[in-house]
C-alpha cells in the first residue's frame, strides 16, 4: 500500500511564522511500516497545489494525520479531500489524545490514535492490509473508531514502549528536499527522551506520554542509540534540536549525552539547542558549562511570571525569578541565546501583575520570548477546573494556539488578556533597541554570539516574517499602555519584586511612583 504522511498547515498567529520543525512524529510512524510505500507532504514548507494534491491522494490508499489542537480543523479538511478521494484516513498526535470523542465522530476521520503512536498505527495499518494477523479491531488497544452503528469506541489505552531503543530510526529519507528553521536557522530534531516527570498544571505532556497501568510518564533512550540518530541527521543544518519538553530532567543522563557528543568530536561539525528548566540549570551551573563545550547554541526557559505565588500555583514551588535572572545571565555569558517563554494572564493575575511580568522579560535581555494566553487544554484537569469554574469563553479550537486566549481568569477577561499578550509583543520586539542589540551582538565578530553571523540575512527574512505577524494581528507600540511605560521607567521595581517576593508592598510602591509622576 501506499501511505501519505501530513502535517497540517501553520497556525495563523503567534510564532509558527517563524519556526517550522519536521514532523518526527510522522517520520517515526512510516518507520514502522516500511513495506509500505511512503511520502510525506507537510503544509508548513510544501508547495501546495489543490489540484496536485488531489492526484497524490489518488495514488494513496492510507492518509496518515498529525494534529495539534489548533490544527485540527486543517486536520479535517485534509480528511475531507482524503475521503472524497478515496483514501482511508488515520489521525494521530495531540488533539486526538486530549479530545478522542470529538475528532473520532469526524464523518471524515476513519481511526484516531490516542497516545504513543507507533504500535497502535503499526496494527491499525495490518488490519487495512488483509489482517493477515487475524486481529479483532476492539483489540487494538490506544484506538477510537466509529462502529457500524455510528457509535464512538474507544479502545483500552496503549501501554507505553518501555525500552525507546525498540522502535525502528526514523525515515529522515522522507524530509529529502524539505527546509525546516527556526528564526532563520535550518534545523532538524532529535529524540532522547519522552514524556516529563513533573506535573506543570497547564500542561498536556502528562495527558500524551503516561502509562496506564505503571502511570510512568518518562523514558529516555540509549546513549547509543542517540548516537545514532545524531549521526543520521544531514549536518548541512544549523541545528539539532533536542524536541523532548526537558533536556536535563536526569542531568546524571544529561551530561552522559554531552561528554558523548564532545568526545565524538560531532560539537564541531553543528550546533545544538533544547529545552530545559531554571531550578534545574541554577543547582547544577556545571551544567551550562557542559552545554557550551557540547556547542549547545540556543537554550528555551519556561519564564513563566515574576510573581511566586503564580510559579508556586503552576508547581513550579523550586523556582524563582532570582534563580531565573541568574541562569540566563550564565548561559548568555557563554554565548548561549535564550528562548524564553511567559505565560500571561494565569489565575490571581491583575494587569498590573503581568505587566510587571512584561518587564522582567524585557529587563533579561532574552533572544526570543513567546508571549502565551494562559491556556487550558481539553482533556487535562486544568481544563475542568477552569470549565468547572465558568472560565471557558471559547471552544473554537482555533483560538487554543498559544496567541489567541480561549478563557478568562477571576481578575481578567478574555479580551484584556489578549490585549496584554498584543502588549507584551509589542513592547518586547517593537519598542526600544532589541533589534539593535541583537544585530550589535550576531554581527560582531569577537561577540560569543558571532556564531549567527552566517545566518544573519535567513534571520532578518524569520524576523521580517515575525513582524508580518505582528502587522497582521494589529500588534504596534500603540498596544502599550501608560502603565507598562511607566513600570518600564521605574528602574528599581522589578529588582524590588525580585528581592522582596511582596506583591503588595511593591504595588504600593509603585503607587506611590504613578502618583508622584506628572
Amino acid at each position: 500500500m501506499k501511505i501519505l504522511y501530513v502535517n497540517p498547515a501553520k497556525l495563523e498567529s503567534g510564532l509558527d511564522s517563524i519556526m517550522k520543525d519536521p514532523p518526527l512524529s510522522l517520520i517515526s510512524l512510516a518507520a514502522m511500516v516500511p513495506e509500505h510505500e511512503a511520502k510525506l507532504f507537510d503544509f508548513k514548507v510544501d508547495k501546495y497545489s489543490e489540484k496536485q494534491f488531489r492526484n497524490e491522494l489518488n495514488q494513496c490508499d492510507i492518509v496518515a494525520i498529525t494534529s495539534m489542537t489548533p490544527q485540527i480543523y486543517h486536520a479535517f479538511d485534509v480528511a475531507q479531500t482524503a475521503k472524497e478521494q478515496g483514501c482511508i484516513t488515520i489521525i494521530g498526535g495531540y488533539h486526538p489524545t486530549l479530545d478522542p470523542e470529538y475528532v473520532a465522530q469526524n464523518p471524515f476521520i476513519d481511526y484516531a490514535v490516542r497516545g504513543e503512536g507507533e504500535h497502535t498505527f503499526r496494527e491499525i495499518v495490518e488490519y487495512i492490509d488483509g489482517n493477515k494477523k487475524d486481529i479483532l479491531l476492539k483489540d487494538i488497544d490506544g484506538l477510537s473508531y466509529k462502529e457500524d452503528h455510528g457509535k464512538i469506541k474507544h479502545n483500552g489505552d496503549r501501554r507505553l514502549e518501555f525500552n525507546l531503543d525498540n522502535f525502528p530510526m526514523p525515515r529522515r529519507d522522507l524530509l529529502k528536499g524539505k527546509t525546516y528553521t527556526s528564526i532563520g536557522a535550518k534545523l532538524d530534531n532529535v529524540e532522547t527522551s519522552r514524556g516529563c516527570p513533573h506535573n506543570c498544571k497547564f500542561c498536556c505532556i502528562i495527558k500524551m506520554w503516561k502509562d496506564p497501568v505503571q502511570k510512568t510518564s518518562y523514558r529516555s533512550k540509549s546513549i547509543n542509540r542517540i548516537m545514532r540518530e545524531i549521526y543520521d541527521v544531514d549536518w548541512r543544518n544549523d541545528f539539532i534540536f533536542f524536541c523532548e519538553d526537558n533536556f536535563s530532567i536526569n542531568v546524571k543522563r544529561t551530561k552522559k549525552i554531552l561528554d558523548t557528543i564532545v568526545l565524538s568530536g560531532v560539537n564541531n561539525k553543528i550546533h545544538f539547542s533544547c529545552q530545559s528548566r531554571v531550578d534545574t540549570l541554577y543547582r547544577n551551573p556545571w551544567l551550562i558549562d557542559l552545554l557550551e563545550k557540547a556547542s549547545f547554541k540556543q537554550v528555551f526557559l519556561g519564564i513563566e511570571t515574576i510573581h511566586q505565588q503564580s510559579l508556586d500555583a503552576m508547581n513550579k514551588k523550586n523556582t524563582t525569578p532570582r534563580m531565573v535572572r541568574t541562569v540566563v545571565k550564565l548561559l548568555r555569558d557563554r554565548g548561549i541565546s535564550i528562548f524564553g517563554g511567559v505565560i500571561i494572564g494565569f489565575p490571581g493575575e491583575t494587569k498590573t501583575m503581568v505587566r510587571q511580568t512584561i518587564q522582567f522579560a524585557k529587563s533579561l535581555e532574552l533572544d526570543t520570548v513567546q508571549f502565551t494566553p494562559i491556556t487550558a487544554f481539553p482533556g487535562t484537569p486544568f481544563f475542568e477546573e477552569m470549565k468547572a469554574k465558568g472560565m471557558i469563553t471559547s471552544h473554537n479550537y482555533k483560538n487554543y494556539d498559544l496567541f489567541r486566549p480561549m478563557m478568562r481568569t477571576e481578575q481578567l477577561s478574555n479580551v484584556e488578556i489578549y490585549r496584554l499578550v498584543a502588549e507584551a509583543y509589542a513592547h518586547f520586539y517593537l519598542s526600544g533597541d532589541w533589534l539593535m542589540k541583537k544585530a550589535k551582538e550576531y554581527l560582531n565578530p569577537f561577540s560569543r554570539f558571532n556564531w549567527m553571523q552566517k545566518n544573519m540575512l535567513k534571520l532578518i527574512k524569520g524576523l521580517v516574517n515575525g513582524l508580518g505577524m505582528f502587522t497582521g494581528n494589529g500588534i504596534t507600540t500603540h498596544a502599550i499602555s501608560e502603565e507598562l511605560k511607566q513600570i518600564n521607567n521605574n528602574k528599581n521595581l522589578i529588582n524590588d519584586i525580585i528581592n522582596n517576593g511582596s506583591i503588595l508592598s511593591v504595588q504600593e510602591k509603585f503607587l506611590e511612583v504613578s502618583e508622584r509622576t506628572p
